[in-house]
């Protein structure tokens, strides 16, 4: 009872109040503030993608981050174009990384195709591998085994997640470092072959 009268409360205030006080991390005010906003941006998120299940991933990590920076939160805009720029910025995003993955996919099927994989081609793509392979069997321990879930096995951050009972945002996390560790050690040619 006590818990719905201050919930009640919260859904009264303004997003600037709601800001202050999730800056003090106070759950309700996030609450609050996902209620508010969650479906007008869902619907926002589907318009561009086209996919309900990415556009709810989106918004769902948009209110992680949103979480996770709370205590430092500087929001110099309304709370609304702040988390409209967030939803934009991050769909930007999944879509540039399925750009890039789905062009290596192309020119990869075109190559073979094409039957260009000839012995040598095939030596070169081998070096290639084994040098890719050196680079992460060098990540740390975690790390490495949560790269390998996702660029291997080709797990969803969801199913590393709940397989390793770790949150999502700590698997992003992860394969973030891991690729920003590879990016440095490998050839850029050679990158765009783990993206």
């Amino acid at each position: 009872m006590l818990a719905d009268i201050k919930m009640q409360a919260y859904d009264k205030l303004s997003d600037q109040e709601l800001i202050a006080l999730l800056r003090q991390r106070k759950h309700a005010a996030f609450t609050e503030i996902y209620n508010r906003h969650w479906t007008t941006l869902f619907i926002h998120a589907v318009k561009m993608l086209k996919d309900e299940d990415e556009a709810v991933d989106v918004i769902q990590d948009v209110f992680t981050a949103l979480w996770h920076k709370s205590a430092d939160l500087d929001i110099n805009t309304s709370l609304t174009a702040y988390l409209y720029t967030s939803v934009r910025n991050r769909i930007i995003s999944v879509i540039r990384h399925g750009k890039v993955h789905e062009d290596y996919m192309d020119s990869l099927s075109q190559l073979l195709k094409e039957g260009d994989f000839v012995t040598d081609n095939q030596v070169r793509f081998n070096e290639l591998t084994v040098q890719i392979e050196k680079e992460i069997s060098s990540l740390p321990g975690k790390m490495r085994q949560i790269f390998i879930m996702s660029r291997v096995n080709g797990l969803t951050h969801k199913q590393i997640s709940s397989e390793l009972n770790i949150s999502e945002e700590t698997v992003k996390k992860q394969i973030y470092n891991a690729l920003k560790i590879l990016k440095v050690k490998l050839s850029p040619c050679v990158f765009l072959m783990i993206l």
